[in-house]
């Protein structure tokens, strides 16, 4: 709120006490280019993604060449696990939201849902 006496009275900051701002962004330490891995991941597909596509890859090499990859099986069978675990936790916080949805605005709850 400034005053009539504002003019004697500036604002000091001490050194780290001015305003914070954080980029929270999980950047990985990466051996490419940044720039090109922060677009590839942005415009094209995750890391997850792209990880997804070469587990697939050496599970149909393994396959088709008889090689047992017992560890890439247990790698894909943990994140089809954390996958399904992951659902179920969505699907509980939709169910929450469509529900509050329909305490509070039925008619857009019947839009939501189709009915």
């Amino acid at each position: 709120m400034l005053g009539p006496f504002s003019f004697w009275s500036p604002t000091f900051r001490f050194p780290l006490s001015g305003d914070v701002t954080q980029d929270i962004d999980p950047e990985i330490q990466i051996a490419g280019v940044p720039e090109i891995e922060a677009r590839v991941v942005r415009e094209v597909a995750s890391y997850g993604a792209q990880l997804g596509k070469v587990l697939e890859a050496l599970q149909a090499l393994g396959a088709a060449t008889g090689t047992e990859l017992g560890e890439i099986d247990a790698l894909v069978g943990q994140v089809e696990a954390v996958k399904a675990d992951s659902r179920d936790a969505i699907r509980a916080r939709a169910e929450a939201a469509l529900k509050r949805l329909r305490e509070v605005d039925e008619d857009g709850w019947r839009e939501v849902v189709g009915k």
